[in-house]
């Protein structure tokens, strides 16, 4: 991937990072402190000048709630994707409360078939 394509990615991914810290009422000071990263880290991620690991990543949509996918997203991406019927709802697009009450039914289920 060419270093251009690299930086725009790099403040795709920063800017949903923010949005999304500022969707969850975070400034910058209390979500690094949730990630145990100094602010001044999470401030160059945020800005685009540094894109974390993988595991860094997870880590911050798991705090964030939203799946991964969504902090690669741009405006175009979530505008084409409003455009495109909704076939169905997608487990990752659910609140965490909600996917963990679907999983508790399915267990059940699978638990009287078992039966």
């Amino acid at each position: 991937m060419a270093e251009q394509k690299k930086q725009r990615l790099a403040t795709i991914v920063g800017a949903n990072i923010t949005a999304q810290r500022r969707l969850m009422g975070w400034n910058q000071a209390e979500f690094a402190e949730q990630l145990g990263i100094g602010a001044d880290s999470l401030s160059r991620i945020e800005r685009g000048l540094v894109a974390p690991r993988f595991p860094r990543l997870e880590q911050m949509a798991s705090l964030l709630e939203c799946p991964v996918y969504e902090l690669f997203q741009t405006q175009e991406d979530r505008e084409r994707a409003k455009e495109r019927p909704a076939a169905a709802v997608s487990f990752s697009s659910l609140d965490l409360s909600t996917r963990r009450e679907v999983m508790l039914m399915a267990e059940k289920i699978i638990q009287l078939m078992r039966s």
